[in-house]
């Protein structure tokens, strides 16, 4: 009688869902699976390409015990066991899975603890990333992945493509507070099915809250040196099936060098019913753009105004999926070569200097994709459609549309996994080309998995490469669309606590585009060019420790990057000037009771050269840059007190263009 009594009855779940009749979502509680075969609840999930990730997104915990069988006697508690995320979309497999390539995460309760003011603070720290700032606080931020350019990488709002087609130094003016961020995902390397050249950044953005019937009101307020403050404010309702998500915020400074103020507004709502999702952003930015485009003219100024709204739809009946969005995006920028008409000295701007540089952007699209689900695996097609419109003082009125067609094949046979798919794409302007690309991924042994994949992706330049005229740049009309054939091959281990990665990579890159010039004092004007090859190849590793009491989260990242090139004398202003070292070192602590810190370290060795202000040519050195943030924290409040280069090491992004040498400031957060 005791043994029947203690006997166990054992259900399994091969397929979930998120319609609300589905078994767990009726319940409206958070549920504690066990004794679910961790690669299997994986493989069950991709299939039908739902998009999971249990790290910060859902709370699942499962059994860590032998797959599909029962605990041993002795086993009394079971210990906690995150899923690996198997889609970072809610669209089309955005980055494929993570079984087939490297997927590096920041979720929001790491973003909390570090010590930053803007979006692009938060990407410097991730594995392998070049951020370049030419201001601070995101003023503006240039991302850069594997020896990449900065208009090589694609970036992403909750699977939107906020991709500016003017250049690429506006795909970072994102109307978020890092507040309102849920997890941000990067990956790196081409991708045929995301046309992302060297690598694509997609940011995710919370959506009500942990409970089915509830309300939160975020607050916080950030006070420090050169003037700054930093208020924000955030809102979200959580109603069964509807939610709401919604968030101001105003960061403002003097500026930490002469003509290098700013002010950023920023206003963003997500809402959404069932499989409905709705999105829209607004912002608004100021700032003195000391030297940005030219170390000779030191009093520049730059005004930009960003406007987004998207809506995106998923349904599922039975195997068959349907999948689609549309989005609309403005983008208004004012740049001034004299500030107010006067230069660095106060003086009235020269007679030829006679108004500023205004442009207009508006980019719509549509994507639709439609799924078949098997056991075995699932079948893809879709169309995707973007139009590209530009109203410039300098670079004129132009238009053109890209049409994208594509359709994927992927397969899932006990620990194997595979894609293999391509596309086709016209635009009106460069014609028709195409892409595609292989993935595999296989599960060797528990926790661990290897991956190899090839992928071809092309990019057409941007109105700036094209049509771009001033005193300082010379664009070029002529212009070819850059491609590229990447090989990628990496091992994965996710363990309950411990992690790591490492792979290889090699990347052929055909006419890829690039501002260089002439290393004379008397040449000051940058032209476009297409480079007949520039290749790149390299390694990356990275190694962590997470979830215990005292240590929350512990990560070594190394990166290594060597792009071979035939530059001869000229110097490059983007292509050849990359990350030939990264190391980045991360920390995340309990010290006592609520107190805690955290600390990041980062070593970075740039190749290249640039030319200073009185013209002498310089080779960029290695720098050792040091962030901190000590914090208290209870469940409605977090006091901290933050500092950015720590060490005060003076050192450029881009050269003759100085980065803050410290950053002192205190923050207050609170929930209601």
């Amino acid at each position: 009688m005791f043994k029947q009594i203690l006997q166990q009855k054992v259900f399994r779940f091969r397929r979930f869902t998120n319609r609300k009749y589905a078994a767990f979502c009726s319940m409206h509680k958070i549920v504690n699976i066990g004794q679910v075969s961790k690669h299997v609840c994986n493989l069950e999930l991709l299939k039908a390409g739902k998009a999971v990730a249990v790290c910060g997104m859902i709370t699942l915990s499962i059994s860590a015990f032998a797959d599909d069988g029962y605990p041993p006697e002795s086993d009394a508690v079971a210990t906690e066991l995150q899923i690996e995320e198997v889609e970072v979309s809610a669209q089309r497999s955005q980055f494929q899975s993570d079984i087939f390539r490297l997927v590096n995460q920041l979720t929001a309760t790491e973003i909390a603890a570090l010590p930053v003011n803007s979006v692009a603070d938060l990407l410097q720290y991730l594995p392998g990333i070049d951020l370049r700032e030419r201001g601070s606080s995101g003023v503006q931020g240039d991302l850069s992945l594997r020896g990449g350019t900065h208009d090589q990488v694609k970036i992403l709002v909750n699977g939107i493509d906020m991709t500016d087609p003017q250049v690429g130094h506006y795909s970072m003016d994102l109307p978020l507070d890092v507040s309102q961020i849920e997890r941000i995902e990067v990956m790196q390397g081409t991708n045929y099915g995301l046309g992302a050249f060297s690598g694509a950044i997609n940011i995710i953005t919370k959506k009500g809250t942990a409970e089915s019937k509830g309300y939160e009101v975020n607050g916080s307020l950030a006070a420090g040196e050169y003037g700054l403050v930093n208020p924000a404010l955030s809102a979200s309702v959580q109603r069964k099936e509807w939610y709401w998500s919604s968030g101001v915020s105003y960061n403002r400074s003097d500026g930490y060098a002469d003509n290098t103020d700013y002010k950023i507004m920023n206003g963003y709502l997500r809402t959404g019913w069932r499989d409905l999702d709705f999105q829209v952003g607004v912002q608004m930015k100021d700032a003195g753009a000391n030297s940005f485009y030219s170390l000779a003219y030191p009093n520049q100024f730059d005004a930009t105004r960003t406007l987004f709204a998207a809506i995106a739809y998923e349904h599922r009946i039975g195997d068959w999926g349907l999948q689609g969005n549309a989005y609309y995006r403005a983008h208004y920028d004012r740049f001034e070569l004299f500030r107010d008409g006067k230069d660095s000295e106060g003086q009235q701007a020269p007679e030829w200097y006679t108004a500023p540089n205004t442009h207009w952007t508006h980019t719509s699209g549509a994507r639709l994709t439609g799924s078949w689900s098997q056991w075995w695996g699932k079948t893809s097609v879709g169309i995707d459609l973007r139009d590209e419109y530009i109203e410039s003082s300098n670079l004129g009125t132009h238009n053109r549309l890209n049409v994208n067609y594509f359709a994927e094949q992927c397969v899932y046979i006990n620990g194997f996994s595979g894609s293999v798919g391509a596309s086709g794409t016209w635009n009106s302007t460069f014609g028709h080309d195409y892409a595609l690309g292989a993935n595999f991924g296989y599960e060797i042994a528990r926790d661990w998995k290897v991956f190899l994949n090839f992928n071809r992706a092309i990019r057409i330049p941007t109105y700036t490469d094209l049509y771009y005229q001033s005193a300082t740049q010379l664009s070029n009309p002529n212009l070819r669309p850059e491609k590229a054939l990447q090989l990628e091959a990496g091992i994965k281990y996710t363990g309950e606590h411990w992690y790591a990665s490492a792979s290889g990579y090699y990347r052929w890159g055909q006419d890829i585009i690039d501002w260089v010039k002439e290393p004379v004092d008397s040449i000051v004007q940058w032209k476009a060019v297409n480079y007949t090859r520039v290749n790149a190849g390299g390694a990356e590793a990275s190694v962590g420790v997470q979830g215990y009491e005292y240590i929350r989260k512990i990560e070594l990242s190394y990166s290594f990057c060597d792009v071979n090139k035939d530059a001869g004398e000229m110097l490059s202003k983007y292509a050849l000037d990359y990350l030939r070292h990264k190391v980045s070192l991360r920390i995340d602590h309990k010290i006592w009771k609520g107190f805690g810190a955290s600390w990041c370290f980062r070593f970075q060795q740039r190749e290249g050269s640039y030319s200073d202000r009185e013209g002498n040519i310089c080779q960029y050195q290695p720098v050792f840059l040091m962030d901190g943030k000590l914090y208290w924290a209870n469940n409605q409040v977090r006091v901290a007190l933050e500092c950015q280069n720590m060490t005060n090491q003076k050192y450029y992004d881009y050269g003759g263009i100085l980065q803050p040498q410290h950053w002192v400031q205190t923050k207050v957060e609170w929930k209601l």
